[in-house]
């Protein structure tokens, strides 16, 4: 029996999904023994956190309050990610199913290819997701040792200030232990990063095959029309054109229920997301000006800023494939020669044509449609709010 492993696009995330306990043919016990380590060290990163949060707030130290805030909502997302894929397995299993169905039971070349193509720009997609975030993660580990570095090579009279990966209270002191608290800081790090690429890479490609259905559903309605002729005096040829007709209902079918089967997954999820995202992305603007005449923590900040923007840009990305593709299906029929096939047939053809006018859209719980117009929207909120902080702290 295949496996959505087995799937070339897919095979890329395996391993990736092994890692954070979510690969479908994993036991229950490696499964969830993998779910309690990640929210354990989530939570280990999470206790310091808010020890500095509340600390600095009943100090009124604004600038230490502000340091705290995105590592909290970086962490609650990625808590966010894992339970609501942990909690949704039975339905991941379900998208798994059909996407190996869809693949095994194409028939035709061209579809295959149509499908091949689509799916292949969402892997690239998630790539270049999972390859950015990564690479910021190793520039963010590798700052603090860069003092490290300079003592060792360029050594002063005095040792260089050292510095955290993160500005949290662990009720210790910070240089006397210096490294266990780098080191600890660097695996929240690597897990919080290769829990949301894993499981935004996953979404990334199964949106894509939804977007590969609608535009397998518009090539076979342009080919089932494409040498047809309204006067068919032949009932077989009739009949069979007609089943031809109702398969291409059948995928469109299947295409909606596999793109809402998606929303439902993550429409909750998303919603929380966005929300965290709107602060984390406000605050981290307010602490990169902040810091701009301290060159490394401005770098430091930075990163992570383009990071969080990274994120809600790519999540963003796929929701907007997904609203192009089902329009594009309108536009399909449209083009097609619908007005040659006899009157039952039309009638399909037209059901068809009524609910591909209404865009599959991927929401954050109902209230925020996932695509790049909302994304710019949003992004212009967060400048607002960074703008109304930065001058409440001034």
């Amino acid at each position: 029996m295949s496996i959505v492993g087995d799937i070339p696009y897919y095979r890329e995330l395996k391993k990736f999904l092994i890692l954070i306990g979510q690969y479908p043919q994993q036991t229950n016990c490696s499964r969830n023994t993998l779910f309690i380590m990640i929210l354990t060290s989530l939570v280990s990163l999470l206790i310091p956190t808010i020890i500095g949060f509340v600390t600095s707030f009943c100090e009124h130290d604004t600038d230490k309050v502000l340091d705290a805030i995105p590592i909290m909502v970086t962490n609650l997302v990625t808590m966010i990610k894992l339970i609501n894929f942990n909690i949704n397995r039975k339905k991941f299993r379900k998208l798994y199913d059909f996407v190996i169905s869809e693949w095994e039971s194409l028939k035709f070349k061209n579809e295959v290819q149509i499908l091949d193509e689509i799916t292949k720009t969402g892997s690239n997609i998630a790539f270049l997701y999972r390859t950015a975030l990564l690479g910021s993660l190793v520039l963010f580990a590798f700052l603090p040792l860069i003092p490290l570095f300079l003592d060792i090579v360029l050594p002063l009279n005095e040792t260089r200030l050292k510095q955290q990966v993160f500005k949290l209270n662990y009720l210790v002191d910070d240089d006397k232990y210096f490294y266990p608290i780098y080191f600890h800081s660097i695996w929240t790090s690597t897990t919080i990063v290769v829990t949301i690429v894993t499981v935004d890479s996953m979404y990334m490609l199964v949106t894509h095959h939804a977007c590969g259905l609608f535009a397998i559903c518009g090539n076979r309605i342009k080919q089932t029309t494409q040498s047809f002729d309204k006067r068919i005096d032949n009932a077989p040829k009739e009949r069979a054109v007609y089943q031809e007709f109702k398969n291409c209902a059948i995928i469109h079918k299947e295409a909606i229920q596999f793109y809402e089967l998606i929303n439902d997954i993550n429409q909750r999820s998303f919603l929380l997301q966005i929300g965290l995202n709107m602060i984390g992305i406000s605050v981290t603007a307010v602490q990169t000006v902040m810091n701009l005449n301290n060159v490394r923590e401005a770098l430091r900040i930075g990163i992570f800023l383009g990071a969080q923007q990274f994120h809600l840009f790519f999540n963003s990305l796929p929701g907007q494939s997904l609203v192009d593709r089902s329009l594009q299906l309108l536009d399909d029929l449209y083009s097609s020669k619908w007005y040659q096939a006899p009157v039952r047939m039309q009638r399909v053809i037209y059901m068809m044509q009524i609910r591909s006018g209404v865009p599959c859209t991927l929401t954050a719980g109902g209230l925020y449609d996932m695509n790049i117009e909302n994304f710019g929207m949003i992004f212009k909120s967060c400048m607002s709010y960074f703008t109304m902080l930065l001058s409440l702290r001034e």
